[in-house]
């Protein structure tokens, strides 16, 4: 039985014509590529080539051989590269968690892009207001607002700074006219979450707006801004979210107290695994889209 090997040396040997030019092609020697061909000559029990001064001409034994040798190089290229495009395709399923505005913003825009390229990568997406124990499993990747994570296990990474700001329909802010500061935020109704469930918001309310009418409640930011989009009051919304909603204006700049930083938090284990990594690649260079985008909103003025 020849050697793949040997036939790659008597094509290349075919192809230039000489030994010389054929081991420049492989990047061996020249006396590797004579000794090759002579092996697979004695294998094959014939000659392939006719050897002169001049070079090496094909024998009529070599010409039958050609088209042979040929077709099994084409076969190996086509397994060399089936093989690189299997271990390019990437599968598994990620659990990722994260809050509702995030996994909105930035997750689903960025998985639509993941699956024209990794098809075979599932993603289940926790939303949640409290952090799953990456450590013991209960999700791969995390996107996360507030304190850096100190737990030793954990691996966290800065993406940037989320702003909040107080958003209204335009008809009720073209009714109520801009709030001079915040105080004068108790000329709106202002819808509120419920419990502490979401952010701070109740609490920088209490703290910022002497007489609040908070007229309704909700423990989701979903139904929060579908209370302000149907005008019921103002609220506080993210600004990723809140610039993007037709019909809704900022009614003030960001409040700084309620800028949280945010974290793709994951542990080493888990981004070593490419299907993973491949998830974590594409979710944060969405946000760096998102963040780097101007905003599509100016705080509004009657």
């Amino acid at each position: 039985m020849f050697d793949w090997n040997d036939l790659r040396h008597f094509l290349a040997v075919a192809r230039s014509g000489s030994t010389l030019a054929a081991s420049r092609v492989l990047k061996v020697s020249q006396a590797t590529v004579s000794r090759r061909v002579t092996v697979l000559e004695e294998a094959l029990g014939t000659p392939l080539f006719v050897r002169s001064a001049s070079g090496y001409e094909l024998t009529t034994r070599g010409r039958a051989v050609l088209p042979m040798a040929e077709a099994v190089e084409a076969s190996v290229i086509a397994f060399d590269e089936g093989v690189k495009a299997e271990t390019r395709r990437l599968s598994g399923e990620v659990r990722l968690t994260t809050v509702e505005s995030a996994a909105n913003a930035w997750v689903i825009p960025a998985l639509m892009r993941l699956h024209a390229s990794h098809p075979d990568i599932a993603v289940e997406i926790v939303n949640s207001d409290s952090n799953l124990d990456l450590a013991h499993g209960e999700a791969d990747v995390a996107i996360r607002f507030g304190a850096r994570p100190t737990q030793e296990t954990l691996i966290a990474r800065h993406l940037t700074d989320l702003e909040e700001c107080i958003y209204a329909a335009r008809e009720l802010a073209v009714e109520l006219g801009r709030p001079a500061d915040y105080a004068d935020l108790a000329r709106y109704p202002l819808v509120g979450n419920s419990g502490s469930r979401i952010g701070f918001g109740n609490e920088w309310i209490v703290a910022n707006v002497p007489g609040a009418r908070i007229v309704q409640r909700a423990n989701t930011l979903s139904a929060i801004i579908s209370s302000v989009r149907a005008g019921m009051g103002a609220a506080i919304l993210p600004s990723l979210i809140g610039d993007d909603l037709k019909g809704l204006v900022r009614l003030t700049p960001p409040i700084q107290e309620l800028s949280t930083a945010c974290w793709l938090v994951t542990t080493d284990a888990a981004r070593r695994q490419p299907h993973i990594r491949a998830v974590i690649d594409c979710v944060v260079a969405q946000i760096e889209v998102s963040t780097r985008r101007p905003s599509q909103q100016k705080v509004f003025s009657a």
